[in-house]
């Protein structure tokens, strides 16, 4: 009986070590929203507001490009539906269709955004949809 204790506590150990050692997931307590994108204009685009969330970039978690493999994201956010969008600094990025990890740099397309901002992405077909990690 006390041998199976011994291993019954062996196993938790490495269990436990084994989830420790796992990698944080970033999206804890974040907000997901998917969009369409209009194309290449912001005439059209579906604006979204950045939510009150530990997530500070705009992060896309998957992409689809009905009509190819992939397609080019342009995120872009403005202070008020009176201002003007601001492109990201990165301009248009390359994905392929499926998911993306959101700890990883490349997929971010907007940097260290306030929450209420508003925010939307456009690509370079029309009904490329995302779904944006924020």
């Amino acid at each position: 009986m006390k041998k199976s204790f011994a291993s019954l506590a062996v196993v938790g150990l490495a269990a436990a070590s084994v989830v420790t050692l796992a990698p944080t997931a970033s999206a804890s307590g974040c907000t997901s929203t998917w969009l369409r994108s209009p194309g290449t204009t912001t005439t059209g685009a579906m604006v979204a507001t950045k939510a009150n969330s530990p997530c500070h970039d705009l992060n896309v978690s998957w992409s689809y490009n009905p009509s190819g493999s992939g397609s080019g994201y342009f995120g872009l956010y403005r202070k008020s539906s009176t201002s003007g969008w601001i492109g990201g600094s990165r301009g248009y990025v390359q994905m392929d269709n499926g998911y993306h990890d959101i700890n990883n740099s490349y997929f971010a397309l907007v940097t260290d955004l306030t929450p209420g901002t508003q925010f939307t992405v456009i690509s370079r077909n029309p009904g490329d949809e995302v779904t944006i990690v924020h």
